[in-house]
């Protein structure tokens, strides 16, 4: 139990700002077993922002409201998967070999394709929870607990295109355990906020998408890196709230 506690604690470590000042074993046994917190981790950030969007919501517009929630994820996180995000754009879209490219995402400069990527996905989520949190402002939690699960399955399913680096702590290191773990974890959360036939919906189009997304990531570099996992990440989030924007602006929940 008490491994399991320290895993979950390097999971908040690593992938958030929250303060644990602790030293924690960080093998890659921990980050094994810390990655079924992955879903919950995603959880308490999206808690962290729905809290914000309550406590601002009825004294500001919504369009700031939402600012201040996208703000406070890029707080919480330390802008930790759109730094990815930025950096896979970078190196896929700058029409290299396989070693330049990684070279490139290595490269701590911000390119073209980065900043497109990061001003889209600010769009994106700015747009979509603008019309969707004040029909349904639970999506703001739906959107990084699905997205870390995903995070899990890509890093089952997926492997390292690099012999080092901060993703091999996740790449290829997922087993089955954790990857059951996590999703039973996942489908519990997502059970208690939206219906059941909605769960399916979003699961479902975030693993094909994931999967797709790794094939895209081996036919570029051969593999996954700390900065794929990141995009990811991002890319499932952007994905949930157009799904379910879609659904609420056509269907009633």
């Amino acid at each position: 139990m008490k491994k399991i506690f320290s895993s979950f604690l390097l999971i908040i470590q690593f992938f958030t700002r929250i303060p644990v000042n602790m030293n924690l074993p960080c093998e890659m046994q921990d980050f094994k077993r810390g990655s079924v917190f992955l879903p919950i981790i995603g959880l308490i950030i999206g808690t962290i922002q729905w809290i914000v969007y309550k406590a601002f919501v009825n004294i500001l517009p919504v369009d700031v409201t939402v600012v201040l929630v996208i703000l406070v994820g890029v707080i919480v996180t330390g802008g930790f998967h759109i730094d990815g995000l930025g950096d896979t754009f970078d190196g896929f879209f700058a029409f290299k070999g396989n070693e330049k490219i990684i070279e490139i995402m290595k490269d701590s400069r911000i390119g073209t394709y980065a900043c497109i990527a990061t001003i889209m996905n600010f769009l994106f989520r700015y747009s979509l929870l603008t019309y969707i949190a004040p029909k349904m402002s639970i999506v703001i939690i739906l959107s990084p607990t699905i997205s870390r699960f995903c995070t899990v399955f890509i890093a089952f399913i997926g492997n390292t295109a690099k012999s080092t680096g901060t993703g091999n702590f996740l790449i290829s290191n997922v087993g089955k355990k954790q990857l059951f773990i996590s999703l039973i974890m996942t489908l519990g959360v997502l059970s208690l906020i939206i219906s059941w036939k909605y769960v399916v919906i979003l699961m479902i189009s975030g693993v094909i998408f994931t999967f797709m997304f790794n094939l895209f990531c081996k036919s570029k570099i051969g593999g996954l890196t700390g900065d794929t996992l990141g995009a990811s990440n991002e890319l499932n989030e952007i994905l949930v709230l157009i799904i379910i924007t879609a659904i609420v602006k056509n269907f009633v929940i």
